[in-house]
């Protein structure tokens, strides 16, 4: 019992004699200009300056196309025009679309003839005139019919006809040898390849139009920064002067295998200044907790880095872990034991009073 308490007596002594305090007069600090800044708590984490392309989700896209080799009769509008819904863009005809009105119009002939004779043979059928089976085979023959212009209709509708145009023509039996091709969003055309007199394939998109609505930024990152990042993390980006707010949307689960990068993709706020196609320099920002202090506080010892504190007349040597850093500062892992003031000149100084060489 004895040997114990002797132990925890004398281990106060023994943790002050490994901590290495270096005491000062008031002359010697002032002989050696010696200064002191207080650690800055920082909310933000700087990541690093990466290279960052603005591009369009595809959800923002609609492309506008043709089931048919189409001709362009007439052309309303230009490439970079705002569009409403509705507007129309252009007039075409072609073939198939006259050849799929004709398919139509036969099937709705077809479906009136066998409608009117399955009502007179059901109504037969009620007064036991004709057989039964003979209404079994005319409604069946009706119901096919039914299906066939169903099938029709929704041909049309395929070429781009609106259910107007539809009815209007089964009820008119008249073939439109043009078609309008309207904006089935509000946006700007952004891709335009139709152009009047010429025809356009059925695998070519006669517009693209591009909706109002918020962007992507997408970047390859440096292995060792992308794996700070993961997907839904709120981050914050500095570009060209500007601080937006943003999230990881994806990182890509494959890394390159020439230059050891991955690929990063944040949303970008509606609204921004930054346009589709354009590349810049991004500033990446984490949220995150740190103490942010000036580079020349800190200096390395052997195999650690460390800062030194001044506590009174004293100033010791505490070893620090650096999370990042940017032009002037670093950022160290938060530690009670850094809320104190840190020696910002002569650093150097102090440290060869530990014993070490400067490095």
């Amino acid at each position: 019992m004895k040997t114990l308490n002797l132990l925890l007596a004398l281990l106060p002594l023994s943790l002050s004699l490994m901590a290495k305090e270096i005491t000062l007069t008031d002359k010697e600090q002032s002989n050696w200009n010696l200064k002191t800044t207080t650690p800055k708590i920082s909310k933000t984490l700087p990541l690093g300056s990466f290279v960052v392309e603005v591009t369009t989700p595809p959800s923002l896209l609609r492309s506008i196309s043709l089931p048919f080799t189409a001709q362009v009769l007439s052309l309303n509008v230009a490439n970079y025009q705002r569009v409403i819904k509705g507007d129309l863009l252009a007039n075409v005809t072609g073939t198939e679309w006259i050849e799929v009105q004709q398919k139509a119009i036969s099937d709705a002939i077809e479906l009136r003839h066998h409608k009117h004779l399955a009502e007179r043979k059901n109504r037969l059928c009620r007064e036991d005139i004709i057989p039964k089976k003979e209404c079994v085979a005319a409604n069946a023959e009706l119901k096919t019919d039914q299906i066939k212009l169903a099938a029709s209709k929704a041909h049309l509708q395929s070429f781009g006809a609106s259910p107007q145009m539809v009815q209007t023509l089964l009820k008119s039996l008249t073939i439109k040898t043009t078609i309008p091709v309207t904006a089935p969003i509000d946006g700007i055309v952004t891709t335009l390849n139709a152009q009047p007199g010429k025809s356009t394939d059925a695998a070519t998109a006669l517009f693209v139009i591009q909706k109002k609505g918020a962007l992507w930024l997408e970047s390859d990152m440096p292995l060792s920064k992308s794996l700070r990042l993961i997907e839904g993390q709120k981050v914050k980006l500095r570009i060209n002067g500007t601080l937006y707010n943003s999230k990881v949307l994806q990182l890509s689960p494959t890394v390159d295998m020439q230059n050891q990068s991955r690929h990063v993709r944040f949303s970008l706020p509606e609204g921004s200044a930054l346009l589709a196609g354009m590349r810049t320099s991004a500033k990446v920002i984490m949220i995150e907790k740190s103490l942010r202090v000036p580079k020349k506080s800190v200096i390395k010892d052997a195999d650690k880095t460390i800062v030194f504190v001044k506590n009174k007349r004293a100033y010791e040597d505490i070893a620090v872990t650096i999370l990042s850093e940017d032009e002037k500062y670093y950022y160290l892992k938060d530690d009670e034991n850094l809320h104190f003031p840190i020696v910002s000149t002569s650093v150097a100084i102090l440290k060869s009073m530990l014993g070490e060489e400067d490095e």
